[in-house]
């Protein structure tokens, strides 16, 4: 059968453009390579979001802006291949913008509902073999504009580089052509050094990874709830109405605490409430959560790849008490932010990368087992932007899932508004929409309770 990512949009003649001259094959990071190799039945390591628009489709503006603008990034424009036994980035000598864009041209306006649907259907398609790794869906008359969904393979970027890409894919204002803006302009980028360190600092910083590796490796496997059910590979994507930054943002001041903290707390209650309606013991042991962890310099960004580790946090779902778990929450991600447990995670997949894949397999369901949910928080743009004269109204991301995980929540900011999105395996999560509903009334219990002498 054809793969369904194999139709071509229409598109101007000038867009299929072809790669940077001059680049050539590149060497690929074992730790990208890890994410290459780790696409299993039931997940697919892909990144998938949804950009909704006001206003109807110019698909001719849009395509050729999105092919004057995407391979900046050369890796939008390569393919994976082994070269002497090693994985390299290699261009796509066949490479054509309109076999990525695919227009939807369903004959009915899509509603939320709808959209949320077709995002569990699209989700499970591979991405198509031989060609670069990522896909474009535009979708017309979508909750009252138009909408893209955006999948990119995870060994492409992580989320902060694909905020990156996404900030040079748009404008600031709804009057620019296809040529992007020369701020943060991937060629013209540079590189954010480092400081550097004595040799000695160094040797006892990698003792440290080391060790957190090590200690990793030995956790038990996570409090046998639902959520630790085997994978069905049948998944769902939901997101919930905007949050309004301004006051999650005051709620985290009153407290002391990071956003990020808020995050890790809402979840928290919400998945007590959630396993408690369901007749499981909430009161005893803490889950644990993969939270994702940014080792990257923001001006870096424009490099892709993955700069990121995943720590493993007991989540505070055995306390009753809101503003107890948001204490707790914060206090245990300070403790990691002084460790080095997310230099060790991103080591791990390094490693990880040098392997047969059997038992890169092996390890990455050995350390996933760790922890029942995965856990993310992105930064977005801070403003409204336009892409082909369009604007873009909503930014929503959700989280993909490794080996034995199969519930990831994602948080991301944009444009003064906070999008909070589920992507869960419903074998482990068969009533999701209640999930979310109980993550934003965790966010309101916190809000009406959080008091700096609370």
């Amino acid at each position: 059968m054809k793969h369904a990512y194999a139709a071509r949009a229409p598109a101007p003649a000038d867009a299929a453009v072809a790669p940077p001259a001059g680049a050539a094959a590149a060497p690929m990071t074992r730790r990208d390579y890890a994410w290459h190799r780790m696409d299993g039945a039931a997940n697919l390591m892909v990144i998938n979001s949804i950009l909704l628009f006001d206003g109807d489709v110019d698909m001719e503006r849009l395509v050729s802006t999105i092919a004057h603008r995407l391979p900046n990034y050369p890796r939008f424009t390569q393919i994976v291949q082994r070269r002497m036994g090693r994985p390299h980035w290699v261009e796509d000598a066949g490479f054509d913008i309109r076999a990525h864009i695919r227009r939807d041209n369903e004959a009915q306006p899509a509603s939320l509902g709808e959209l949320q649907s077709r995002m569990g259907r699209i989700a499970h398609l591979p991405l198509a073999p031989g060609r670069p790794l990522w896909h474009m869906t535009v979708i017309d008359r979508a909750g009252g504009g138009h909408a893209i969904v955006f999948r990119v393979h995870h060994c492409i970027t992580d989320g902060l580089g694909l905020v990156h890409v996404l900030n040079h894919l748009t404008d600031e204002h709804g009057r620019h052509g296809r040529t992007p803006s020369p701020l943060g302009h991937p060629h013209r980028a540079a590189a954010a050094g480092n400081a550097v360190c004595s040799t000695l600092a160094r040797a006892w910083a990698w003792l440290k990874i080391a060790a957190h590796v090590t200690r990793l490796s030995l956790l038990l496997p996570d409090t046998r709830t639902e959520l630790k059910a085997p994978l069905t590979g049948a998944k769902q994507l939901l997101w919930l109405p905007p949050l309004d930054m301004a006051r999650v943002r005051a709620l985290a001041k009153r407290m002391g605490v990071t956003l990020n903290d808020v995050w890790v707390a809402a979840v928290a209650g919400a998945l007590r409430h959630y396993l408690a309606e369901r007749g499981q013991a909430v009161d005893g042991a803490a889950l644990r959560a993969a939270v994702t962890f940014n080792l990257r310099e923001k001006a870096n960004a424009y490099q892709l790849g993955n700069e990121f580790g995943l720590v493993a946090v007991a989540l505070p779902t055995h306390i009753a008490d809101p503003c107890q778990r948001l204490r707790q929450a914060s206090a245990r991600m300070t403790a990691i932010k002084r460790s080095h447990q997310p230099q060790a995670t991103m080591a791990f997949l390094s490693l990880a990368g040098c392997l047969p894949a059997p038992l890169q397999r092996f390890a990455l369901n050995l350390f996933t087992s760790k922890g029942s949910v995965v856990l993310t928080n992105i930064e977005g743009p801070a403003s409204r932007r336009y892409l082909a004269g369009r604007a873009l109204t909503d930014l929503i991301c959700w989280v993909p899932q490794a080996g034995q995980l199969g519930v990831g929540l994602a948080f991301i900011s944009y444009a003064g508004q906070i999008q909070l999105a589920l992507f869960v395996d419903t074998g482990l999560v068969s009533e999701p929409a209640r999930l979310m509903a109980l993550t934003q009334d965790a966010f309101a219990e916190l809000d009406k309770n959080a008091a700096p002498d609370s």
